[in-house]
Order: structure tokens, then C-alpha cells, then sequence
């Protein structure tokens, strides 16, 4: 079984394999019909040339009396005609409508569903091919026939299925070797996804010892050098135990309870910033609070996460002895910090899953994904302000 992420690539290889085989068939069998609609003018005006050859006959037996001509002419043929002579004079006609200048010149005119034709004008395979003209005749026949249109019509229609079973054989094909091909690389990405949830379960336990007995080591009796030694043990526990989190709401979100319940947002806030303190310290930032009470109706686990990936990130991608301001108010959530920015083209790509728009500064890169899904869940609308001077992310809500 393929994931969602495969089936969209599937789906877009096989767009772009079956977009450029349609353009390529429709040329194909564009030609084809061109091609085949001459054989089918061809080989009807052959049928229509004898019938004109015959009203010739008549007409030139019964030359001194037309009248008479074309009374036997009616009785021989039940296609509408019309006779024109030399000068294009209309001598007699039966048609659902006679040709104009410019369709009596070029021999051929359409009607409704009915094709109007003098076969003479029209040249033969024969003499097409050999470039070889007869001499005028002293008479235009024009004959009316429906057998040509109706034949050329089931013939597109015959092409038109042609193309598109051709079509779907071409996709059944493509999509059965589009899923061989990408099976390997699908397993390959489900043995690392398992392991990576496999190992997610396993570094809790240690993270949380090494927090539990950092946090309960006594320091009046060590050095100040020991003293930052384990300083840095903490903040690497710490961002052990962001990352832990992160997978966990990733991989597992059905862990994270689904129930909401109002929430101080000012208080859990300010709960992760002091979480945070130590990360402040030690890239020396200058944080700015202007944190207001704020009621919130969510789930405590999600906004923490909200909040800490947020926090995480202004220190991530900030200068050392940057600053970062943070803004609380109803309805309003904004953290700004003095970071090199983000890059204007990555914009687009900052909330997909497994990208960082920094290469300087490790992570997963799901982050912001989790912000962005987070959000979506409670109709939060995220604003981006970037630039070389920093980056500001504004959260608004309850609109």
C-alpha cells in the first residue's frame, strides 16, 4: 500500500507521462483523420462522378432540348442536382440551396449535414497524384449527397474512441510501472518511518532521567566550569525533549488528547518562555513580553506545541545577541525576532513537512508543519513578515 504522499507523486508522474502521450496521439491521430477524410472524399466523389458523368450524357444527347434532358435526368437520379453552363449560368437546380461565387469557383460547399459537390471540379486520386487535368466541360453538375458527411462524422467517431482506449491502455500501463518502480523506495521509506517511530518510544525514558537528575543535582559544592558544563547537558536534554515531542505529535497524534477545555494562553505562554530561558542565555537574546490575559478554547498539549515550535525557531534562526518580542493580546499572537530572515522563494514551501528554509541550524524540519496543521485545526490564519532584518510570524484568530 502506497501513503498519500506516494499517490501524489503517482499521480502527478502519471499527469505529466499522460498529458504529453495525449498531445502526441492527438497530432497522431489528427493526421490520420486529415488522411482519412480524403480517402473518404475520393472515394465518394469516384461514386458521384459517375452519376455526374451520366447527367453529361443525357445532356449532351438531349442538347437541343434541356427541357426534356432534364425531365429523363429527374427520372435516372434521385440526388439533387443543379446544372450550370459555361458561364455559370444556373440552367436548373434542385438543391437545398445553390452555391455562391466563391462555392461555385471552388467546387464544394457544406449545407446543414449535407456536402454539395461538382465531382469534376474535384480532382480524382488519379489525377492528384499524377497532376493530369481534363479539359473543361461545357456543364457544371452539382450534386447534393449525405452518405459523405454521415461517413466522415462515424469516422471521427471511430478515431475519437480509437484514442481514447489507446489512452487508457497507455495510463494502465504507465500507472502499473510507475507503482513497480516506486514500491522500493516506498518500503525503504516505511522501514525508516517505522524506526523512526521506534526509536521515539525509546528516548523518552533516557531523556527524562537525565532531566529528572539534572534537575535534582545539587551545584553548591561544584565549580563554576561544572556548573556550565551541565548548563549544556540541560539545554541539549531540553532540545532532546522539544524533539521528542515533535515526533510524538508527528507520528503518533492520536497520543495527544482531543479534548478542549478553556485555556490561559498568557499563562502557558509564559510557562514556555521560562522553558526556554536557558536557550536566551545561551545565544545571549534580549526578550521583549508584552503578554496580556487571554481565554482560549483548546487543547493544552497542541497550543504547547504551537507555542514552543514558535519560541523554538526564533532562537534557532536569530543572531547570537539578537532580540526577540513577543506580543499576546485577544485574538492576536505575534513573536518577531532579529534573524538573517527567510529566504522570499522558500515562503510557499516553510510549512511542508521535513523542510527548513536554513541549512545552518539542525531539526526535522516538521516544526512549522505541525504550526501550520495546528492552526488549520483552529482556524488560526498565520502572517508572515520576512526580511534581512528578522522574521515575524502573527497569529489571528476569532475573526
Amino acid at each position: 500500500m502506497f501513503d498519500s504522499s506516494s499517490k501524489k507523486t503517482i499521480v502527478k508522474i502519471l499527469l505529466l507521462y499522460l498529458g504529453t502521450s495525449a498531445i502526441f496521439l492527438c497530432i497522431g491521430f489528427y493526421s490520420l483523420i486529415i488522411k482519412e477524410t480524403e480517402n473518404i472524399i475520393f472515394s465518394q466523389m469516384s461514386s458521384l462522378r459517375l452519376i455526374s458523368f451520366d447527367i453529361h450524357s443525357i445532356l449532351r444527347k438531349n442538347s437541343n432540348d434541356l427541357q426534356k434532358a432534364i425531365t429523363e435526368i429527374l427520372l435516372v437520379t434521385d440526388i439533387p442536382f443543379a446544372i450550370y453552363d459555361r458561364n455559370n449560368k444556373l440552367i436548373y437546380s434542385n438543391l437545398l440551396r445553390n452555391p455562391n461565387k466563391m462555392e461555385l469557383e471552388r467546387g464544394m460547399y457544406r449545407v446543414n449535414d449535407r456536402i454539395i459537390a461538382n465531382p469534376d471540379s474535384v480532382p480524382n486520386r488519379v489525377r492528384s497524384l499524377r497532376g493530369i487535368h481534363s479539359k473543361p466541360l461545357p456543364f457544371k453538375i452539382f450534386l447534393e449527397d449525405d452518405s459523405m458527411d454521415k461517413k466522415i462524422f462515424f469516422m471521427k467517431i471511430k478515431f475519437g474512441l480509437f484514442f481514447v482506449l489507446t489512452l487508457t491502455i497507455i495510463g494502465v500501463i504507465a500507472a502499473i510501472l510507475v507503482r513497480i518502480f516506486l514500491k522500493p523506495l516506498n518500503e525503504y521509506i516505511k522501514t525508516l518511518d517505522m524506526f523512526i517511530k521506534d526509536a521515539t518510544h525509546e528516548i523518552n525514558t533516557p531523556i527524562s532521567v537525565i532531566l529528572m537528575s539534572i534537575e535534582t543535582l545539587k551545584r553548591d559544592h561544584l565549580e563554576l566550569e561544572e556548573q556550565k558544563k551541565i548548563d549544556r547537558i540541560k539545554i541539549a536534554s531540553l532540545q532532546l525533549n522539544k524533539i521528542y515531542r515533535d515526533l510524538v505529535a508527528h507520528n503518533f497524534p492520536h497520543s495527544l488528547e482531543s479534548k478542549n477545555t478553556q485555556l490561559q494562553l498568557d499563562v502557558i505562554l509564559k510557562e514556555r518562555i521560562n522553558f526556554f530561558t536557558p536557550f536566551f542565555i545561551q545565544k545571549n537574546l534580549l526578550i521583549t513580553t508584552n503578554i496580556k490575559p487571554v481565554i482560549f478554547n483548546g487543547n493544552k498539549e497542541k497550543i504547547t506545541l504551537l507555542f514552543d515550535n514558535l519560541l523554538s525557531n526564533a532562537i534557532k534562526y536569530n543572531s547570537k545577541d539578537g532580540m526577540i518580542e513577543i506580543l499576546l493580546e485577544e485574538n492576536k499572537f505575534m513573536i518577531k525576532d532579529s534573524g538573517k530572515g527567510i529566504n522570499i522563494k522558500d515562503l510557499n514551501k516553510i510549512y511542508e513537512r521535513y523542510t527548513r528554509y536554513s541549512t545552518d541550524s539542525g531539526g526535522f524540519g516538521i516544526g512549522l508543519f505541525l504550526v501550520k496543521k495546528i492552526c488549520d485545526e483552529y482556524h488560526i490564519d498565520i502572517d508572515i513578515k520576512t526580511d534581512s532584518n528578522g522574521t515575524i510570524f502573527n497569529l489571528i484568530w476569532g475573526k
